[in-house]
């Protein structure tokens, strides 16, 4: 069996969504590969703007360290990964940035996108690790100008000493009682914290909510929320499998008497977004929050791909 890697596709990618990747690469560069880290700091700003080497314009340069990078991130996620498939282990480097990020995904109305979760996870774990002289000063620094140059969120408004605690005790229950926090010692290589007290947590969270007043929007990222391009629906907001559909029915000429348009019915007035659902109902009193349709919503919870919306309508 072989595995085919083209990076090509990389161009189809929103600047948001290349962006929300590349919380991933600092993520396994941070605690297990020193080198990618130099890259994803040397270039940051060019392969976000230029999709990794694969945008129109982009120099050779740029093209064959994004190649580096990506094969780098892949080859070192397989060597921690394939040895503990059924994650049996529990202390995974790759869990830097996953010990208080599921619930800042879903504290905010409209969800964090992922890499902005675990971003302000890493970020707040850096601080956590800069406490301990894990990491320092300078890494510290050097850390957080990536998230930032990167436009990555490093915290949000509601992150607060309650929902650390009470992420804190949701992962405890998913890591047989011991936190397991992944951070850097030094950047590159990492250590698993177990014996951290909720007093020096809420004592980091506080350094960091200052540290963050120095950082353009206080450490809140840009396009840090799920949108369109995350629920599988374009910004019109149309499916986009839809889309496709129409258009080649209009180029055979086979809708007859709908002008090349597909109709969507209206349920009961209902709409609904779930996570990798295209669930679309037409309705004139709906409103639109960062791309996910809505009216009030009554149901927020974590089902196994990470969040689901459940919406009703907005009463008249």
């Amino acid at each position: 069996m072989h595995t085919f890697l083209d990076f090509t596709f990389l161009r189809t990618l929103s600047t948001a969504q290349i962006r929300n990747g590349f919380a991933e690469l600092i993520k396994i560069s941070t605690c297990s590969h020193l080198d990618t880290f130099n890259l994803l700091d040397k270039y940051c700003e060019q392969l976000i703007e230029q999709s990794f080497g694969r945008a129109n314009g982009s120099s050779q340069e740029l093209i064959d360290a994004a190649d580096k990078i990506n094969r780098e991130g892949i080859h070192e996620m397989l060597r921690l990964e394939t040895p503990n498939l059924h994650e049996i282990g529990l202390d995974r480097v790759i869990a830097y940035g996953h010990t208080w990020s599921p619930l800042h995904e879903l504290v905010p109305e409209t969800p964090l996108r992922h890499g902005h979760a675990i971003s302000i996870d890493m970020a707040y774990s850096a601080t956590l690790a800069n406490n301990r002289k894990l990491i320092s000063d300078e890494e510290h620094r050097r850390l957080l100008n990536l998230f930032s140059r990167a436009g990555l969120s490093m915290d949000h408004h509601q992150f607060d000493e309650d929902v650390l605690a009470k992420a804190t005790t949701a992962i405890l229950k998913t890591r047989d009682g011991l936190l397991r926090a992944a951070v850097p010692n030094p950047i590159g290589s990492c250590t698993f914290l177990n014996d951290v007290s909720a007093e020096e947590m809420n004592e980091a969270l506080r350094r960091h909510k200052e540290l963050m007043k120095e950082y353009p929007r206080n450490g809140e990222g840009i396009e840090a929320y799920v949108d369109a391009s995350d629920t599988g629906y374009t910004e019109n907001p149309q499916a986009e499998e839809e889309r496709m559909v129409e258009a080649a029915a209009k180029k055979a000429g086979s809708l007859n008497g709908a002008n090349g348009k597909i109709q969507s019915p209206n349920v009961s007035g209902i709409d609904k977004v779930t996570n990798g659902t295209n669930d679309h109902h037409t309705n004139k009193n709906k409103t639109q929050t960062n791309g996910v349709r809505k009216g009030s919503i009554t149901e927020k919870e974590v089902n196994g791909n990470g969040y689901a919306h459940v919406v009703e309508p907005t009463k008249a």
